[in-house]
């Protein structure tokens, strides 16, 4: 997966499992269709830390156009998390 802000492309490092645990955490503790700006700070923070802190919170804010806020969050957040779902699914059942 990969960011674009202010015209330069970040790439995702391979995900540790920490950070699949604070995606689920994130998913479980913010109401995200009442959202206050200390989550969207936290969410912010959890994608800087996700790319490796290669740009910072100001960096994402100032550098992505609002309209592809939601998409971005999403698609780095589900991304990971959905990968986690999609690897258990190739357990066999028992």
């Amino acid at each position: 997966m990969e960011i674009a802000l202010n015209n330069k492309t970040y790439v995702m490092p391979k995900v540790k499992t920490r950070m699949l645990r604070k995606a689920i955490e994130i998913n479980e503790n913010i109401d995200f269709s009442n959202m206050k700006t200390k989550d969207l700070d936290g969410l912010v923070d959890f994608i800087v830390e996700l790319y490796g802190n290669k740009f910072t919170r100001d960096d994402f804010y100032d550098g992505l156009d609002a309209d592809k806020l939601i998409e971005t969050l999403n698609s780095s957040i589900n991304g990971i998390v959905g990968n986690l779902g999609n690897k258990l699914n190739e357990f066999p059942n028992k």
